[in-house]
């Protein structure tokens, strides 16, 4: 079964060691690759694949980020596009 989850900012630690706990007993079997806003966790033993994503707010946040305006999307594409 694959399991994807949006974690807060701050959690990524608590996300694996839910997975080692999860998987207590044959913990060496279990793989964990982070990123900075994503972890993911297989474990080769029974084939489980968990995913953790930081959400968007958490990271708008983390980063310093204002929100995100919906009326300013395709404004903000377009100058992302073309370099302005």
């Amino acid at each position: 079964m694959n399991n994807h989850h949006l974690i807060e900012e701050g959690q990524q630690e608590a996300a694996i060691e839910a997975v080692l706990v999860a998987h207590e007993g044959h913990a060496q079997e279990v793989e964990v690759q982070q990123g900075t806003w994503s972890i993911y966790c297989l474990c080769k033993r029974c084939g489980e694949i968990h995913t953790y994503e930081v959400d968007n707010k958490a990271r708008q946040r983390a980063l310093g980020l204002p929100p995100w305006q919906e009326e300013n999307k395709e404004e903000a594409l377009f100058s992302l596009v073309r370099g302005r």
